[in-house]
């Protein structure tokens, strides 16, 4: 008599599972670093442009107010500048000021070297340039040279000039940044119409 059949059933061997290798964890590590860098590099051009933008927004509001003090006031009010500073001026005549003699001799005699004085108001002002920041000023197509008309003894001398008859010097006035030459904010300004500004992006 045959016995049965034994019927004999494979086993499954289960496969001991395994951590992560220390180069698969060195690899993962990398690519989450690259992923944070360019995350930080985005946030950090963003703040660069909007600390920009701020700046040029400061002088758009600032700009338009001297078109409106020089109206108002019936004076003519000057803006020297260079790279790092802005300084408000205004047109002295020495005679009227002569006239009323609350000045000095020596006061009388700086104005009749330079004309125009620094200005002083409790509404008005010359903003700071922020650390980093760049400008370019056009005048008739031309770019203004600030060092010729800071360099001198007599005081500086305004690149632009608000009047009192509402018109004022047309220009061009580009501010960028050291840290990110792929964009510039220009504010722009017709003589005759309220300064305006808009956002000039670079191709690199």
């Amino acid at each position: 008599m045959t016995s049965p059949r034994q019927i004999v059933y494979p086993l499954r061997l289960r496969r001991q599972s395994s951590g992560f290798t220390l180069l698969e964890l060195m690899v993962v590590l990398v690519i989450i670093g690259g992923l944070l860098s360019l995350v930080n590099l985005n946030a950090s051009d963003t703040q660069i442009q909007d600390e920009t933008g701020r700046f040029a927004t400061t002088l758009v509001i600032e700009m338009n107010l001297y078109r409106e003090e020089a109206a108002y006031r019936n004076l003519d009010l000057g803006l020297a500048m260079d790279r790092d500073e802005l300084i408000l001026l205004s047109w002295q005549d020495v005679r009227q000021q002569a006239n009323k003699g609350t000045l000095s001799v020596e006061e009388l005699s700086e104005i009749a070297k330079n004309p125009w004085q620094a200005y002083s108001s409790a509404s008005l002002g010359a903003p700071e340039v922020p650390e980093g920041m760049t400008m370019t000023l056009e005048v008739d197509d031309a770019e203004v040279d600030f060092e010729a008309l800071l360099d001198n003894d007599n005081g500086p001398l305004p690149a632009l000039q608000f009047l009192s008859s509402e018109e004022y010097t047309a220009f061009d006035l580009t501010i960028g940044h050291d840290a990110d030459s792929r964009f510039a904010f220009v504010i722009h300004g017709d003589g005759f119409n309220p300064v305006w500004k808009e956002l000039v992006r670079y191709e690199h």
